[in-house]
């Protein structure tokens, strides 16, 4: 890809957002900023393997997933990476996949550290970024306590079931991480639900069997 063209998807990213594509090219260019090609299929962040690094998607798709739950698509001027970049967790919080070929843009810890520190419109877009987040963040955590546990987890089986109505490879456990609800407390409402013919649990799932019956609200 043409660096014009890279500098074109750089400056539509929250980033760099006010900084003149000229810029934005010197920068690539200063900092020696990697572009990578990926074919479908191929795993470029896992837990136990990524790297301190802000990527920038330039073409193509990459799914995010948690265990086999799809949590978001990436295209086209997409970032990733944002939230490990200045942190010492050992693990990456989910895993990146090409969904289609794809070639992403690298932008180095130094790097990204160095504009933030020399210039300000980018500091800006940062902290305004993080800010962003830590406003969803907290309306996430006020939805969940305003939400049953009920309601919780039929919004989650709907919106995660395959085609048969089959909700499947993710543990119990995980489920009740993701609702934000104790372990008991998600067992109780999957009886509740098999009681009433609704669901049907086993060591490998769940299966709709009444997808009328779970509650959209």
């Amino acid at each position: 890809m043409t660096g014009k063209k890279i500098a074109e998807i750089l400056k539509a990213t929250f980033l760099f957002e006010g900084v003149p594509t000229d810029e934005i090219l010197g920068f690539v260019r200063e900092f020696s900023c990697k572009e990578k090609s990926y074919p479908k299929g191929e795993i470029i962040f896992s837990p136990e393997k990524f790297e301190r690094v802000l990527g920038v998607v330039l073409s193509g798709r990459i799914a995010v997933t948690k265990g086999r739950l799809s949590v978001s698509e990436l295209t086209s001027g997409n970032l990733f990476g944002a939230a490990a970049l200045f942190n010492d967790e050992p693990e990456y919080a989910s895993t990146l996949t090409a969904k289609t070929a794809a070639s992403v843009l690298y932008f180095s810890q130094e790097a990204i550290l160095t504009l933030i520190n020399r210039d300000e419109r980018i500091r800006m877009n940062y902290i305004r970024y993080l800010s962003a987040r830590i406003r969803f963040l907290s309306e996430k955590v006020d939805t969940l306590g305003e939400i049953s546990s009920e309601k919780r987890l039929s919004r989650f089986l709907l919106k995660n079931a395959d085609d048969k109505g089959y909700v499947s490879g993710v543990s119990f456990s995980e489920i009740a991480g993701r609702l934000g609800i104790g372990r008991a407390s998600l067992y109780r409402e999957l009886a509740k639900l098999e009681e009433a013919g609704v669901i049907r649990k086993d060591k490998s799932g769940v299966e709709i069997l009444k997808p009328s019956k779970l509650s959209r609200e």
